[in-house]
């Protein structure tokens, strides 16, 4: 599943409050229930953190998927933030995070789940993308970074 499809300007942060993993995905989530995609705030950050806890979804090239399956969400929803200084999160090159994108999908959903998951990893391998997503200085600006990259042929 692209990005594209689940995103839309309201759902993209640029800038981070937080510089620890709870921080950040409690605000990752907040932009969830502002566009009241989330029944249960707490309960989407517990099943976030308890996956985080099995192994840290910080990936390399500055990139982080936090994600959880929960009963507090009713379809595949996403969030994305970006954060130009980087923040530690345990990420598998050791490196800063810049690109935060979270998911949280209903249980028992796992196809548009894994699918939404592996072509967050296939864009990650673009460097350029990347780059083009971490300069964003508006919502709007990552939104058409996101779409022109999703438009070009795998």
């Amino acid at each position: 599943m692209k990005l594209s499809q689940l995103l839309s300007k309201n759902l993209i942060q640029i800038g981070l409050h937080h510089s620890d993993k709870k921080g950040i995905v409690e605000e990752l989530v907040d932009i969830l229930v502002a566009a009241r995609k989330v029944a249960d705030r707490e309960a989407v950050i517990v099943a976030t953190m308890e996956r985080e806890a099995k192994g840290s979804t910080g990936l390399e090239r500055g990139v982080a998927v936090p994600h959880c399956k929960t009963a507090a969400v009713t379809e595949l929803t996403c969030s994305l933030a970006i954060s130009r200084e980087g923040i530690d999160f345990d990420a598998a090159d050791g490196k800063p995070s810049h690109i935060f994108i979270f998911l949280a999908a209903p249980p028992g959903m796992s196809g548009p789940h894994v699918k939404a998951l592996a072509n967050i990893a296939r864009l990650s391998q673009n460097e350029e993308f990347l780059r083009r997503l971490r300069e964003a200085a508006q919502p709007e600006e990552a939104l058409e970074v996101i779409n022109e990259e999703e438009m070009l042929p795998e």
